[in-house]
Protein backbone atom coordinates (compact mmCIF):
# COMPACT_ATOMS: atom_id res chain seq x y z
CA UNK A 1 0.00 0.00 0.00
CA UNK A 2 1.37 3.89 -1.11
CA UNK A 3 2.00 6.41 1.80
CA UNK A 4 -0.80 8.56 0.14
CA UNK A 5 -3.47 6.00 -0.08
CA UNK A 6 -6.60 7.39 1.25
CA UNK A 7 -7.82 4.41 3.66
CA UNK A 8 -4.87 4.77 5.84
CA UNK A 9 -5.75 5.30 9.32
CA UNK A 10 -2.77 7.35 10.32
CA UNK A 11 -3.76 10.78 10.66
CA UNK A 12 -2.52 13.57 8.93
CA UNK A 13 -0.67 16.34 10.07
CA UNK A 14 -2.94 19.23 8.55
CA UNK A 15 -6.44 19.95 8.88
CA UNK A 16 -7.53 16.26 6.90
CA UNK A 17 -7.15 13.98 9.79
CA UNK A 18 -8.55 10.18 9.26
CA UNK A 19 -11.90 9.58 11.13
CA UNK A 20 -14.40 6.88 10.91
CA UNK A 21 -18.50 7.94 11.19
CA UNK A 22 -20.37 5.15 12.27
CA UNK A 23 -23.81 5.49 11.18
CA UNK A 24 -26.31 4.17 13.71
CA UNK A 25 -25.85 4.16 17.65
CA UNK A 26 -27.58 0.10 18.16
CA UNK A 27 -25.71 -2.06 20.14
CA UNK A 28 -23.24 -2.63 17.28
CA UNK A 29 -22.53 0.65 16.81
CA UNK A 30 -21.74 1.82 20.16
CA UNK A 31 -19.86 -0.92 21.22
CA UNK A 32 -17.34 -0.92 18.03
CA UNK A 33 -17.11 3.24 18.89
CA UNK A 34 -15.78 1.94 22.32
CA UNK A 35 -13.69 -0.69 21.00
CA UNK A 36 -12.33 1.79 18.06
CA UNK A 37 -11.48 4.58 20.95
CA UNK A 38 -9.66 1.75 23.21
CA UNK A 39 -7.96 -0.13 20.46
CA UNK A 40 -7.15 2.53 18.00
CA UNK A 41 -6.88 5.45 19.25
CA UNK A 42 -5.57 7.34 16.32
CA UNK A 43 -8.93 7.29 15.13
CA UNK A 44 -11.70 9.99 15.50
CA UNK A 45 -14.85 8.60 16.05
CA UNK A 46 -18.33 9.93 15.22
CA UNK A 47 -21.87 8.26 15.65
CA UNK A 48 -24.53 9.83 14.25
CA UNK A 49 -28.09 8.15 15.81
CA UNK A 50 -31.56 9.12 15.00
CA UNK A 51 -32.39 9.05 18.73
CA UNK A 52 -31.95 10.94 22.07
CA UNK A 53 -31.54 9.72 25.16
CA UNK A 54 -32.76 8.49 27.61
CA UNK A 55 -34.28 5.22 25.83
CA UNK A 56 -37.14 3.58 27.48
CA UNK A 57 -35.93 0.71 29.51
CA UNK A 58 -36.73 -2.39 28.37
CA UNK A 59 -36.29 -1.06 24.78
CA UNK A 60 -38.66 -2.97 22.84
CA UNK A 61 -35.09 -4.62 20.37
CA UNK A 62 -34.57 -8.14 19.16
CA UNK A 63 -31.56 -9.45 20.55
CA UNK A 64 -31.76 -9.21 24.20
CA UNK A 65 -29.91 -11.97 25.12
CA UNK A 66 -26.18 -13.21 24.41
CA UNK A 67 -23.84 -16.31 25.20
CA UNK A 68 -20.01 -17.03 26.04
CA UNK A 69 -18.67 -15.52 22.32
CA UNK A 70 -20.93 -12.41 22.87
CA UNK A 71 -19.92 -11.95 26.35
CA UNK A 72 -16.56 -12.57 25.74
CA UNK A 73 -15.98 -9.74 23.60
CA UNK A 74 -18.79 -7.28 25.94
CA UNK A 75 -15.94 -8.48 28.56
CA UNK A 76 -12.72 -7.66 26.20
CA UNK A 77 -14.16 -4.14 26.38
CA UNK A 78 -14.35 -3.61 29.96
CA UNK A 79 -17.49 -3.52 30.48
CA UNK A 80 -18.20 -6.32 33.33
CA UNK A 81 -18.45 -4.18 36.38
CA UNK A 82 -21.12 -2.89 34.25
CA UNK A 83 -22.72 -6.16 33.38
CA UNK A 84 -22.97 -7.15 36.97
CA UNK A 85 -24.62 -4.15 38.58
CA UNK A 86 -26.58 -3.10 35.35
CA UNK A 87 -27.84 -5.87 33.42
CA UNK A 88 -28.88 -9.62 34.50
CA UNK A 89 -26.29 -13.20 34.73
CA UNK A 90 -27.62 -15.48 32.40
CA UNK A 91 -28.36 -19.03 33.23
CA UNK A 92 -27.53 -20.60 30.66
CA UNK A 93 -30.25 -21.85 27.51
CA UNK A 94 -33.06 -23.95 28.53
CA UNK A 95 -35.58 -25.89 26.08
CA UNK A 96 -38.90 -27.74 26.40
CA UNK A 97 -39.13 -29.31 23.39
CA UNK A 98 -42.36 -30.89 21.88
CA UNK A 99 -45.49 -31.63 24.02
CA UNK A 100 -47.39 -28.12 24.09
CA UNK A 101 -50.38 -29.11 25.73
CA UNK A 102 -48.48 -31.31 28.56
CA UNK A 103 -48.20 -29.64 31.90
CA UNK A 104 -44.59 -28.03 31.98
CA UNK A 105 -43.01 -30.89 34.56
CA UNK A 106 -44.25 -34.12 32.47
CA UNK A 107 -41.96 -32.69 29.12
CA UNK A 108 -38.17 -33.18 28.86
CA UNK A 109 -35.94 -30.13 30.23
CA UNK A 110 -32.66 -29.75 28.42
CA UNK A 111 -30.71 -27.25 30.08
CA UNK A 112 -27.70 -26.45 32.49
CA UNK A 113 -27.52 -27.94 35.65
CA UNK A 114 -24.87 -25.60 37.15
CA UNK A 115 -23.59 -21.82 37.18
CA UNK A 116 -21.82 -21.56 33.63
CA UNK A 117 -18.22 -21.39 34.41
CA UNK A 118 -18.23 -19.03 31.64
CA UNK A 119 -20.54 -16.10 32.14
CA UNK A 120 -23.44 -14.78 29.89
CA UNK A 121 -25.83 -12.22 30.34
CA UNK A 122 -29.30 -10.92 29.78
CA UNK A 123 -29.37 -7.44 28.09
CA UNK A 124 -32.16 -4.86 28.69
CA UNK A 125 -31.21 -3.37 25.74
CA UNK A 126 -32.75 0.34 26.36
CA UNK A 127 -30.76 0.92 29.78
CA UNK A 128 -27.61 -1.06 27.97
CA UNK A 129 -27.38 1.18 24.73
CA UNK A 130 -28.48 4.34 27.14
CA UNK A 131 -25.35 3.65 29.22
CA UNK A 132 -23.35 2.95 26.30
CA UNK A 133 -23.59 6.33 24.41
CA UNK A 134 -22.77 8.10 27.89
CA UNK A 135 -19.66 5.74 27.83
CA UNK A 136 -18.30 6.36 24.63
CA UNK A 137 -18.51 9.69 24.95
CA UNK A 138 -16.63 9.41 28.07
CA UNK A 139 -14.04 7.32 25.60
CA UNK A 140 -13.57 10.35 23.83
CA UNK A 141 -15.83 9.82 20.43
CA UNK A 142 -18.55 12.22 19.10
CA UNK A 143 -22.20 11.45 19.52
CA UNK A 144 -24.62 13.22 17.28
CA UNK A 145 -28.20 12.60 18.23
CA UNK A 146 -31.79 13.09 16.92
CA UNK A 147 -29.73 12.95 13.48
CA UNK A 148 -31.12 11.09 11.23
CA UNK A 149 -28.40 9.75 8.35
CA UNK A 150 -29.82 10.71 4.68
CA UNK A 151 -27.49 9.30 2.68
CA UNK A 152 -23.99 7.83 2.15
CA UNK A 153 -21.83 8.72 -0.67
CA UNK A 154 -19.24 6.27 -1.26
CA UNK A 155 -16.08 8.30 -1.90
CA UNK A 156 -14.86 7.77 -5.44
CA UNK A 157 -10.51 6.99 -6.28
CA UNK A 158 -9.76 7.18 -3.06
CA UNK A 159 -11.87 10.10 -2.27
CA UNK A 160 -13.44 10.93 1.19
CA UNK A 161 -16.96 9.60 1.85
CA UNK A 162 -20.16 11.63 1.82
CA UNK A 163 -22.56 10.84 5.05
CA UNK A 164 -25.15 13.62 5.04
CA UNK A 165 -27.99 13.37 7.79
CA UNK A 166 -30.97 16.00 9.26
CA UNK A 167 -31.08 17.50 12.83
CA UNK A 168 -33.42 19.82 13.98
CA UNK A 169 -34.89 20.52 10.18
CA UNK A 170 -30.86 21.55 8.98
CA UNK A 171 -28.68 19.59 6.27
CA UNK A 172 -25.25 18.48 7.59
CA UNK A 173 -22.18 16.83 6.09
CA UNK A 174 -19.35 14.39 7.37
CA UNK A 175 -16.72 13.43 4.98
CA UNK A 176 -14.73 10.44 6.61
CA UNK A 177 -11.98 8.43 5.45
CA UNK A 178 -14.20 5.30 6.77
CA UNK A 179 -17.69 5.09 7.06
CA UNK A 180 -19.30 2.18 8.77
CA UNK A 181 -23.00 0.91 8.40
CA UNK A 182 -24.36 0.02 11.78
CA UNK A 183 -27.86 1.06 10.70
CA UNK A 184 -29.84 -2.20 11.54
CA UNK A 185 -32.36 -3.73 9.22
CA UNK A 186 -32.71 -0.06 7.52
CA UNK A 187 -28.84 -1.23 6.07
CA UNK A 188 -28.54 1.84 4.31
CA UNK A 189 -25.25 0.75 2.40
CA UNK A 190 -26.08 -2.80 2.27
CA UNK A 191 -29.10 -1.80 0.19
CA UNK A 192 -27.59 0.84 -2.27
CA UNK A 193 -24.38 -1.58 -3.15
CA UNK A 194 -27.21 -4.17 -3.97
CA UNK A 195 -25.25 -6.93 -1.20
CA UNK A 196 -28.65 -8.45 -0.09
CA UNK A 197 -28.36 -12.10 0.22
CA UNK A 198 -31.30 -14.95 0.54
CA UNK A 199 -30.22 -17.41 3.39
CA UNK A 200 -32.48 -20.21 2.46
CA UNK A 201 -33.88 -20.27 5.93
CA UNK A 202 -37.02 -18.95 5.66
CA UNK A 203 -38.79 -18.30 9.60
CA UNK A 204 -40.27 -15.02 11.04
CA UNK A 205 -41.63 -13.80 14.56
CA UNK A 206 -43.49 -11.73 16.33
CA UNK A 207 -42.76 -10.75 19.94
CA UNK A 208 -44.18 -8.48 22.79
CA UNK A 209 -42.76 -7.76 26.85
CA UNK A 210 -45.37 -8.62 29.00
CA UNK A 211 -44.99 -6.00 32.68
CA UNK A 212 -43.22 -8.22 35.46
CA UNK A 213 -40.79 -11.09 36.19
CA UNK A 214 -42.26 -14.35 35.02
CA UNK A 215 -40.98 -17.00 36.85
CA UNK A 216 -41.69 -20.84 34.61
CA UNK A 217 -41.16 -22.49 38.03
CA UNK A 218 -44.79 -20.90 38.99
CA UNK A 219 -45.94 -23.39 36.27
CA UNK A 220 -45.48 -26.44 38.29
CA UNK A 221 -47.38 -27.15 41.19
CA UNK A 222 -45.13 -27.10 44.34
CA UNK A 223 -45.98 -30.92 45.05
CA UNK A 224 -44.03 -31.91 42.00
CA UNK A 225 -40.89 -31.85 44.18
CA UNK A 226 -38.78 -33.57 41.72
CA UNK A 227 -39.34 -30.82 39.45
CA UNK A 228 -38.59 -28.31 42.09
CA UNK A 229 -35.28 -29.54 43.55
CA UNK A 230 -33.63 -30.07 39.98
CA UNK A 231 -30.46 -28.69 39.75
CA UNK A 232 -30.65 -24.62 39.05
CA UNK A 233 -34.25 -24.69 39.81
CA UNK A 234 -34.79 -21.68 41.39
CA UNK A 235 -32.15 -19.90 39.00
CA UNK A 236 -34.59 -21.64 35.46
CA UNK A 237 -36.46 -18.03 35.26
CA UNK A 238 -32.74 -16.18 34.68
CA UNK A 239 -32.22 -18.32 31.22
CA UNK A 240 -33.30 -17.95 27.90
CA UNK A 241 -36.34 -20.69 28.38
CA UNK A 242 -37.21 -22.20 25.02
CA UNK A 243 -41.18 -24.20 24.57
CA UNK A 244 -40.65 -26.07 21.73
CA UNK A 245 -43.04 -27.61 18.90
CA UNK A 246 -42.71 -28.98 15.37
CA UNK A 247 -41.78 -25.76 13.30
CA UNK A 248 -41.91 -23.61 16.38
CA UNK A 249 -40.93 -22.29 19.37
CA UNK A 250 -41.62 -19.53 21.99
CA UNK A 251 -38.67 -17.37 24.14
CA UNK A 252 -38.63 -16.22 27.49
CA UNK A 253 -36.12 -13.94 28.61
CA UNK A 254 -36.33 -11.65 31.71
CA UNK A 255 -34.92 -8.09 31.77
CA UNK A 256 -32.83 -6.30 34.43
CA UNK A 257 -36.19 -3.37 34.11
CA UNK A 258 -38.46 -6.04 35.54
CA UNK A 259 -40.17 -6.66 32.37
CA UNK A 260 -40.13 -9.87 30.37
CA UNK A 261 -40.06 -10.84 26.74
CA UNK A 262 -41.96 -13.38 25.17
CA UNK A 263 -41.16 -14.05 21.60
CA UNK A 264 -42.61 -16.47 19.13
CA UNK A 265 -40.88 -18.05 16.23
CA UNK A 266 -42.23 -20.00 13.07
CA UNK A 267 -40.86 -21.46 10.59
CA UNK A 268 -42.76 -20.99 7.43
CA UNK A 269 -42.28 -24.74 5.86
CA UNK A 270 -44.41 -25.84 8.78
CA UNK A 271 -46.69 -23.07 9.90
CA UNK A 272 -48.20 -20.30 7.97
CA UNK A 273 -46.54 -16.63 8.78
CA UNK A 274 -49.73 -15.42 9.17
CA UNK A 275 -49.60 -16.86 13.13
CA UNK A 276 -47.41 -13.92 13.87
CA UNK A 277 -49.14 -11.10 11.95
CA UNK A 278 -50.34 -9.04 14.85
CA UNK A 279 -50.27 -9.55 18.50
CA UNK A 280 -53.79 -10.96 18.42
CA UNK A 281 -52.91 -13.58 15.98
CA UNK A 282 -49.63 -14.51 17.83
CA UNK A 283 -51.41 -14.72 21.55
CA UNK A 284 -53.84 -17.15 19.09
CA UNK A 285 -50.91 -19.41 18.09
CA UNK A 286 -49.38 -19.83 22.04
CA UNK A 287 -53.13 -20.79 23.11
CA UNK A 288 -53.23 -23.42 20.70
CA UNK A 289 -49.76 -24.80 20.78
CA UNK A 290 -48.34 -24.26 24.00
CA UNK A 291 -51.82 -23.66 26.50
CA UNK A 292 -49.50 -23.95 29.86
CA UNK A 293 -47.68 -21.29 28.93
CA UNK A 294 -50.76 -18.61 27.61
CA UNK A 295 -52.62 -19.53 30.64
CA UNK A 296 -49.80 -18.82 32.90
CA UNK A 297 -49.04 -15.53 30.59
CA UNK A 298 -52.87 -14.04 30.44
CA UNK A 299 -52.09 -12.41 34.40
CA UNK A 300 -49.47 -10.42 32.59
CA UNK A 301 -50.05 -6.93 31.07
CA UNK A 302 -48.82 -6.42 27.66
CA UNK A 303 -46.86 -3.22 27.19
CA UNK A 304 -46.19 -3.77 23.04
CA UNK A 305 -45.99 -5.65 19.92
CA UNK A 306 -43.63 -6.00 16.86
CA UNK A 307 -42.64 -8.76 13.84
CA UNK A 308 -40.96 -9.60 11.21
CA UNK A 309 -41.57 -11.50 8.66
CA UNK A 310 -38.47 -13.69 7.19
CA UNK A 311 -36.03 -11.92 9.16
CA UNK A 312 -32.68 -14.18 8.07
CA UNK A 313 -30.63 -12.72 5.35
CA UNK A 314 -27.22 -13.16 4.24
CA UNK A 315 -24.93 -10.62 2.52
CA UNK A 316 -22.70 -10.38 -0.29
CA UNK A 317 -19.83 -8.88 1.75
CA UNK A 318 -19.45 -6.35 4.87
CA UNK A 319 -15.96 -4.94 4.01
CA UNK A 320 -13.83 -2.58 1.72
CA UNK A 321 -10.49 -1.76 0.35
CA UNK A 322 -12.37 1.45 -0.22
CA UNK A 323 -13.21 1.85 3.70
CA UNK A 324 -16.50 0.93 4.48
CA UNK A 325 -17.83 -1.70 6.31
CA UNK A 326 -21.29 -3.45 7.38
CA UNK A 327 -21.91 -4.21 11.32
CA UNK A 328 -24.77 -6.10 13.36
CA UNK A 329 -27.97 -6.38 11.63
CA UNK A 330 -26.76 -3.82 9.00
CA UNK A 331 -24.85 -6.82 7.77
CA UNK A 332 -26.63 -10.36 7.88
CA UNK A 333 -28.78 -12.07 10.17
CA UNK A 334 -29.15 -15.87 10.98
CA UNK A 335 -32.10 -16.32 13.44
CA UNK A 336 -32.25 -15.90 17.31
CA UNK A 337 -32.29 -19.36 18.46
CA UNK A 338 -29.11 -20.10 20.40
CA UNK A 339 -28.70 -15.96 21.39
CA UNK A 340 -26.41 -15.39 18.39
CA UNK A 341 -26.86 -11.86 17.60
CA UNK A 342 -24.21 -10.30 19.97
CA UNK A 343 -22.01 -13.02 19.01
CA UNK A 344 -21.95 -11.85 15.31
CA UNK A 345 -21.71 -8.16 16.45
CA UNK A 346 -18.51 -8.92 18.12
CA UNK A 347 -17.29 -10.84 15.03
CA UNK A 348 -18.30 -8.17 12.55
CA UNK A 349 -16.89 -5.51 14.95
CA UNK A 350 -13.73 -7.05 15.36
CA UNK A 351 -13.05 -7.91 11.61
CA UNK A 352 -14.03 -3.87 11.02
CA UNK A 353 -11.06 -3.28 12.98
CA UNK A 354 -8.49 -5.94 12.34
CA UNK A 355 -9.16 -4.52 8.71
CA UNK A 356 -8.02 -0.80 9.85
CA UNK A 357 -5.55 -1.87 11.89
CA UNK A 358 -3.81 -3.58 8.84
CA UNK A 359 -4.34 0.08 6.98
CA UNK A 360 -2.66 1.65 9.98
CA UNK A 361 0.28 -0.77 9.37
CA UNK A 362 0.63 -0.30 6.14
CA UNK A 363 -0.54 -3.87 4.69
CA UNK A 364 -3.09 -5.12 2.37
CA UNK A 365 -6.60 -3.96 3.40
CA UNK A 366 -7.59 -5.42 0.19
CA UNK A 367 -6.30 -9.13 0.52
CA UNK A 368 -7.37 -8.29 4.75
CA UNK A 369 -10.75 -7.19 3.45
CA UNK A 370 -11.10 -10.39 1.31
CA UNK A 371 -10.43 -12.73 4.02
CA UNK A 372 -12.79 -11.06 6.42
CA UNK A 373 -15.60 -10.99 4.70
CA UNK A 374 -14.72 -15.08 3.70
CA UNK A 375 -14.71 -15.57 7.13
CA UNK A 376 -17.41 -13.75 8.01
CA UNK A 377 -19.32 -15.70 5.35
CA UNK A 378 -18.47 -19.24 6.51
CA UNK A 379 -19.29 -18.53 10.23
CA UNK A 380 -22.42 -17.54 9.04
CA UNK A 381 -23.37 -19.91 6.59
CA UNK A 382 -22.57 -22.38 9.55
CA UNK A 383 -24.67 -20.67 11.80
CA UNK A 384 -27.65 -20.94 9.59
CA UNK A 385 -27.85 -24.68 8.75
CA UNK A 386 -28.30 -24.90 12.23
CA UNK A 387 -32.07 -23.23 11.59
CA UNK A 388 -32.85 -24.77 7.94
CA UNK A 389 -34.26 -27.89 8.55
CA UNK A 390 -34.34 -27.77 12.50
CA UNK A 391 -38.42 -27.28 12.30
CA UNK A 392 -38.89 -31.34 12.90
CA UNK A 393 -36.79 -31.35 15.94
CA UNK A 394 -37.83 -28.43 17.94
CA UNK A 395 -40.97 -31.40 18.51
CA UNK A 396 -38.74 -34.04 18.83
CA UNK A 397 -37.29 -34.10 22.57
CA UNK A 398 -34.50 -36.85 21.69
CA UNK A 399 -33.30 -35.23 18.62
CA UNK A 400 -33.40 -31.60 20.24
CA UNK A 401 -31.25 -33.04 23.53
CA UNK A 402 -28.81 -34.47 20.15
CA UNK A 403 -28.77 -31.32 18.99
CA UNK A 404 -27.94 -29.27 21.77
CA UNK A 405 -25.18 -31.33 22.86
CA UNK A 406 -23.40 -31.33 18.93
CA UNK A 407 -24.22 -27.28 18.58
CA UNK A 408 -22.49 -26.79 21.78
CA UNK A 409 -19.88 -28.98 21.37
CA UNK A 410 -18.72 -27.35 17.62
CA UNK A 411 -19.68 -23.58 19.38
CA UNK A 412 -17.70 -24.21 21.78
CA UNK A 413 -14.49 -26.00 20.27
CA UNK A 414 -14.20 -24.04 16.95
CA UNK A 415 -16.59 -21.47 16.44
CA UNK A 416 -15.59 -19.55 20.05
CA UNK A 417 -11.72 -20.69 20.45
CA UNK A 418 -11.83 -18.69 16.31
CA UNK A 419 -13.04 -15.55 18.25
CA UNK A 420 -11.32 -15.62 21.58
CA UNK A 421 -7.90 -16.66 19.77
CA UNK A 422 -8.16 -13.72 17.64
CA UNK A 423 -7.76 -15.79 14.67
CA UNK A 424 -8.56 -13.53 12.45
CA UNK A 425 -5.33 -11.50 12.72
CA UNK A 426 -3.36 -14.32 10.89
CA UNK A 427 -2.19 -13.75 7.43
CA UNK A 428 -3.62 -16.21 4.28
CA UNK A 429 -1.63 -19.11 5.10
CA UNK A 430 -2.38 -18.84 8.89
CA UNK A 431 -6.08 -18.46 7.96
CA UNK A 432 -6.32 -21.79 5.65
CA UNK A 433 -4.34 -24.27 8.17
CA UNK A 434 -7.46 -23.19 10.20
CA UNK A 435 -10.14 -23.00 7.58
CA UNK A 436 -9.20 -26.64 6.95
CA UNK A 437 -10.60 -27.48 10.80
CA UNK A 438 -13.51 -25.09 10.07
CA UNK A 439 -14.86 -27.26 7.10
CA UNK A 440 -14.80 -30.45 8.52
CA UNK A 441 -16.63 -28.82 11.77
CA UNK A 442 -19.33 -27.46 9.45
CA UNK A 443 -19.50 -30.45 7.47
CA UNK A 444 -19.83 -32.65 10.76
CA UNK A 445 -22.85 -30.09 11.75
CA UNK A 446 -24.53 -30.48 8.66
CA UNK A 447 -24.87 -34.12 8.11
CA UNK A 448 -25.89 -34.18 12.23
CA UNK A 449 -28.66 -31.52 10.86
CA UNK A 450 -29.87 -33.91 8.51
CA UNK A 451 -29.24 -37.13 10.51
CA UNK A 452 -31.70 -35.41 13.02
CA UNK A 453 -34.27 -34.25 10.95
CA UNK A 454 -34.85 -37.27 9.35
CA UNK A 455 -34.97 -38.93 12.47
CA UNK A 456 -37.53 -36.88 13.72
CA UNK A 457 -39.61 -37.16 10.46
CA UNK A 458 -38.77 -40.95 11.04
CA UNK A 459 -39.79 -42.06 14.39
CA UNK A 460 -41.98 -38.60 15.91
CA UNK A 461 -41.76 -39.57 20.11
CA UNK A 462 -43.86 -38.10 23.19
CA UNK A 463 -41.57 -36.08 25.54
CA UNK A 464 -40.57 -37.97 28.81
CA UNK A 465 -40.39 -36.22 32.05
CA UNK A 466 -36.73 -36.31 32.15
CA UNK A 467 -33.94 -33.70 32.99
CA UNK A 468 -31.39 -33.72 30.59
CA UNK A 469 -28.22 -31.56 31.93
CA UNK A 470 -26.39 -30.03 29.10
CA UNK A 471 -23.56 -30.31 29.82
CA UNK A 472 -23.18 -32.83 32.60
CA UNK A 473 -19.87 -32.61 34.45
CA UNK A 474 -17.55 -34.50 33.88
CA UNK A 475 -17.67 -34.43 30.49
CA UNK A 476 -15.93 -33.38 26.79
CA UNK A 477 -18.68 -30.57 27.12
CA UNK A 478 -17.96 -29.29 30.14
CA UNK A 479 -14.16 -29.19 29.03
CA UNK A 480 -14.57 -27.46 26.01
CA UNK A 481 -16.40 -25.17 27.73
CA UNK A 482 -14.01 -24.11 29.89
CA UNK A 483 -11.63 -23.93 27.76
CA UNK A 484 -12.95 -21.09 25.95
CA UNK A 485 -11.03 -18.49 28.62
CA UNK A 486 -7.70 -20.34 27.72
CA UNK A 487 -5.29 -18.63 25.63
CA UNK A 488 -3.18 -20.55 23.36
CA UNK A 489 -0.71 -19.84 21.05
CA UNK A 490 -1.19 -20.46 17.11
CA UNK A 491 0.11 -23.58 17.24
CA UNK A 492 -1.15 -24.60 20.08
CA UNK A 493 -4.34 -24.02 18.55
CA UNK A 494 -3.90 -25.82 15.96
CA UNK A 495 -3.06 -29.06 18.30
CA UNK A 496 -6.34 -28.22 19.99
CA UNK A 497 -8.64 -27.72 16.85
CA UNK A 498 -7.45 -31.16 15.80
CA UNK A 499 -8.00 -32.31 19.27
CA UNK A 500 -11.53 -31.19 19.38
CA UNK A 501 -12.19 -32.56 15.23
CA UNK A 502 -11.36 -35.68 16.01
CA UNK A 503 -13.70 -36.01 19.67
CA UNK A 504 -16.07 -34.58 16.62
CA UNK A 505 -15.94 -37.45 14.91
CA UNK A 506 -16.00 -40.05 17.20
CA UNK A 507 -19.49 -37.74 19.01
CA UNK A 508 -21.10 -38.18 15.78
CA UNK A 509 -20.76 -41.86 15.35
CA UNK A 510 -21.78 -42.40 18.68
CA UNK A 511 -25.11 -40.05 17.39
CA UNK A 512 -25.56 -42.39 14.63
CA UNK A 513 -24.99 -45.68 16.76
CA UNK A 514 -27.55 -44.75 19.52
CA UNK A 515 -30.23 -44.29 16.70
CA UNK A 516 -29.79 -46.93 14.47
CA UNK A 517 -30.00 -49.22 17.50
CA UNK A 518 -33.22 -47.44 18.61
CA UNK A 519 -34.81 -47.37 14.69
CA UNK A 520 -33.93 -51.37 14.36
CA UNK A 521 -32.30 -53.18 11.33
CA UNK A 522 -35.41 -51.91 8.78
CA UNK A 523 -35.54 -48.11 10.48
CA UNK A 524 -32.07 -47.94 11.00
CA UNK A 525 -31.27 -49.13 7.33
CA UNK A 526 -33.87 -46.31 5.82
CA UNK A 527 -31.64 -43.56 7.90
CA UNK A 528 -28.61 -44.40 6.99
CA UNK A 529 -29.63 -44.80 2.89
CA UNK A 530 -31.48 -41.43 3.46
CA UNK A 531 -28.52 -39.34 5.15
CA UNK A 532 -25.61 -41.34 2.97
CA UNK A 533 -24.38 -41.79 6.11
CA UNK A 534 -21.78 -43.85 3.77
CA UNK A 535 -20.15 -40.95 2.31
CA UNK A 536 -19.73 -38.84 5.31
CA UNK A 537 -15.96 -40.31 6.19
CA UNK A 538 -17.03 -41.15 10.05
CA UNK A 539 -16.44 -44.80 10.85
CA UNK A 540 -18.05 -46.63 13.56
CA UNK A 541 -15.15 -49.58 14.98
CA UNK A 542 -15.27 -52.72 14.93
CA UNK A 543 -14.67 -52.66 18.43
CA UNK A 544 -17.15 -50.17 19.36
CA UNK A 545 -19.50 -52.31 18.01
CA UNK A 546 -18.17 -55.41 20.18
CA UNK A 547 -18.06 -53.03 23.36
CA UNK A 548 -21.57 -52.59 22.55
CA UNK A 549 -22.82 -55.86 22.56
CA UNK A 550 -21.71 -56.10 25.58
CA UNK A 551 -24.44 -55.67 28.55
CA UNK A 552 -24.08 -54.08 32.35
CA UNK A 553 -20.99 -53.30 33.89
CA UNK A 554 -19.13 -54.95 31.38
CA UNK A 555 -20.11 -52.56 28.50
CA UNK A 556 -19.96 -49.60 30.90
CA UNK A 557 -16.57 -50.01 31.87
CA UNK A 558 -15.22 -50.80 28.33
CA UNK A 559 -16.80 -48.26 26.60
CA UNK A 560 -14.31 -45.12 25.32
CA UNK A 561 -14.35 -41.92 27.64
CA UNK A 562 -16.35 -40.40 25.21
CA UNK A 563 -18.82 -42.45 24.77
CA UNK A 564 -19.55 -42.30 28.32
CA UNK A 565 -19.81 -38.55 28.45
CA UNK A 566 -22.51 -38.55 25.20
CA UNK A 567 -24.66 -41.55 27.44
CA UNK A 568 -23.68 -39.56 30.74
CA UNK A 569 -25.51 -36.32 29.12
CA UNK A 570 -28.11 -38.18 26.58
CA UNK A 571 -29.12 -40.82 29.02
CA UNK A 572 -29.41 -44.63 27.92
CA UNK A 573 -29.31 -46.33 25.09
CA UNK A 574 -33.22 -47.39 23.76
CA UNK A 575 -32.91 -50.44 22.24
CA UNK A 576 -35.01 -51.79 19.40
CA UNK A 577 -35.48 -55.57 20.08
CA UNK A 578 -33.60 -56.00 17.14
CA UNK A 579 -30.98 -53.17 17.80
CA UNK A 580 -27.84 -56.40 17.52
CA UNK A 581 -28.88 -56.96 13.87
CA UNK A 582 -29.00 -53.04 13.23
CA UNK A 583 -25.52 -52.60 14.66
CA UNK A 584 -24.38 -55.00 11.54
CA UNK A 585 -25.63 -52.02 9.18
CA UNK A 586 -22.48 -50.38 10.24
CA UNK A 587 -20.21 -53.27 8.35
CA UNK A 588 -21.55 -51.71 4.96
CA UNK A 589 -22.33 -48.33 6.06
CA UNK A 590 -19.02 -47.16 4.92
CA UNK A 591 -18.96 -48.58 1.28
Amino acid sequence: MQKNDPTRLRPDQGSDPFDVVICGAGLAGLLLARQLRRELPEARVTVVERTKRPLPEGCHKVGESSVELGSQYIMRLGLHPYMEQRQLLKWGIRFFPGGGHLPLHLRTEIGPCAEPPLKSYQMDRGRMETDLRGMIEEDGATLIEGAKVTAIELGKGGARHTVRYEQDGAEHELHPRWVVDATGRQAILRRQQKLTRGSHHTASAGWFRIDGKFDINEMVPKSETEWHTRPCAEQRWLATNHFMGAGYWVWVIPLSSGKTSIGLVIHEDTHDYHHIAGLEKTLAFIRQHEPQLADALAKYGIEDFLCLRNYSYNVGRCWSEDGWALVGEAGAFADPLFSPGTDFIGFANCFTVETMRTALAGGDVKQKAMMMNAQYRSILNGSLQLFRTAAPIYGHSSAMAYKVFFNNFCYWSFTCQYFMQELCRLDAEGQERVAMYGRRFLDLMAHVEKLLATWARMAPEDPAPVFKQAPAFPSVLIDAHVAVGKSMTFEETLDYLKMRLGQAHEIVAELVLRIVQELGPEGGRELLDAVEFGKWGVPVSAMRLEIEAKKGLERRHGLPDLARDVERGLGPIRRHPRAAEARELFAGAMS
